[in-house]
């Protein structure tokens, strides 16, 4: 895939997985460092308990190529999760295709703050849709089970 532009057409926004699907996207959570290690079970529980979710399919092969899921209350926050385009569509910009999607979906568009994290390397990606890093005072903060 060189030209994303030409191929889009053939890709199909898809708001649930099939079983086949949600295989194909354990196993694509298994590429990375970040979603390394999770399980079938687990990720189901996810999907099931979360908010919208985004998939991007080739309708031809059933072949899951992007993926994100969010958790909002509708009004105030919305948190934008497992942002994950298949290795072999990157750079096709797929990618920005998946933030517009995810940015302009009617249960999303009009909530307050819509927050994501990411490596420092991807800031500059999501800096295009207006993320900024730069909140003085704010801090990550995690407790991990």
């Amino acid at each position: 895939m060189t030209n994303l532009v030409q191929d889009k057409t053939r890709l199909a926004l898809q708001r649930s997985l099939t079983s086949s699907q949600i295989d194909q996207l354990v196993a694509l959570f298994q590429t990375e460092w970040w979603t390394k290690g999770r399980t079938r079970a687990d990720t189901e529980t996810a999907l099931q308990m979360g908010g919208p979710m985004f998939a991007f399919v080739d309708p031809e092969s059933d072949d899951l190529v992007a993926f994100a899921r969010t958790i909002t209350d509708g009004v105030y926050k919305a948190m934008i999760f497992d942002i994950i385009v298949k290795a072999t569509w990157r750079g096709t910009g797929l990618g920005a295709v998946l933030m517009e999607t995810v940015l302009n979906d009617p249960a999303l568009v009009n909530v307050k703050h819509r927050e994501l994290y990411c490596l420092e390397d991807m800031v500059p990606f999501y800096e295009k849709w207006g993320f900024t890093d730069r909140l003085p005072g704010l801090y990550f903060m995690r407790k991990s089970t």
